[in-house]
């Protein structure tokens, strides 16, 4: 099978998604799992303090679950089957077994959809399409149909195309990123920056102009991957990787790389079904 007819199958580009998004997903369980003292009692995520939350409170049923499941102990168990989910279901969608991918992506977005509501503070964008990613993956399957699986995957496909747009059209209408030195200013924080290249950057105000524009300016014209056909689509994503690649470096941004990276199969797709 060629490169250009391997993107034209469903279940191949399926495998792809599955393995770049279960390699970000493994991850951030496991950055978890490494940080477990904060879950415990007495950490930053207290369940005593987030479980304070209305859903969280009462003796309804849904408050007994919520806390059997997202308690120190209970959510420890929560990451140790996400992790294990996440790397399974790769080998099912290999294996092509529908009620298998079906039973083990329900637990991925389960468990991600857990992940989120008990560490509701420092969730960002990959977080978000990680869980568009397995949950349109999830409905794209459930009916056992092509054409389900088929519209799961233009959706993150232009999900993605979208998220980029957004992104760049918010820093186009932003007189601060439209100046010279935002790009500077961001590279030179505590959180966000990188002291190399905030000094190269440094008295190089053309050279910042230029690198905010052409991120916002190629952001925003993302969605043009979908129309440019196969195999000019390559070029969109390896801008994408490079993009998320630098920002994984300069900024400590790692889960975007693999979050967005998850949709590129999909966009590829797309591209080539366009241009068929």
């Amino acid at each position: 099978m060629s490169i250009a007819q391997a993107v034209l199958e469903p279940r191949v580009v399926v495998l792809g998604t599955t393995t770049l998004a279960g390699v970000g997903a493994s991850i951030s369980t496991l950055e978890w799992l490494r940080n477990a003292r904060q879950l415990a009692p007495g950490g930053l995520y207290d369940w005593a303090i987030v479980g304070s939350r209305r859903f969280a409170v009462g003796t309804r049923l849904r408050a007994r679950v919520a806390n059997r499941l997202l308690e120190y102990r209970g959510f420890l168990a929560v990451l140790g089957i996400r992790f294990l989910s996440v790397l399974l279901l790769p080998a099912a969608v290999l294996a092509g077994t529908r009620v298998a991918i079906v039973a083990v992506l329900a637990v991925v977005v389960g468990t991600t959809l857990l992940m989120n509501l008990r560490t509701v503070y420092g969730m960002d964008g990959s977080d978000q399409m990680t869980t568009q990613v397995y949950g349109a993956l999830l409905l794209g399957y459930l009916p056992g149909t092509s054409l389900a699986l088929s519209a799961a995957l233009w959706y993150i496909a232009v999900q993605a195309c979208f998220s980029y747009f957004v992104s760049g059209a918010a820093k186009a209408v932003s007189p601060q990123w439209r100046s010279e030195g935002v790009i500077f200013r961001i590279f030179n924080t505590q959180t966000y920056g990188y002291e190399p290249v905030a000094r190269f950057l440094r008295n190089r105000a053309r050279l910042t102009w230029s690198l905010g524009w052409s991120a916002f300016l190629v952001e925003m014209a993302f969605p043009l991957a979908l129309v440019v056909g196969f195999p000019l689509v390559v070029l969109f994503v390896l801008w994408g990787v490079a993009f998320h690649v630098m920002n994984a470096v300069v900024m400590g941004l790692n889960s975007f790389l693999w979050a967005f990276a998850a949709t590129y199969p999909a966009v590829v797709h797309v591209a080539a079904v366009l241009a068929s």
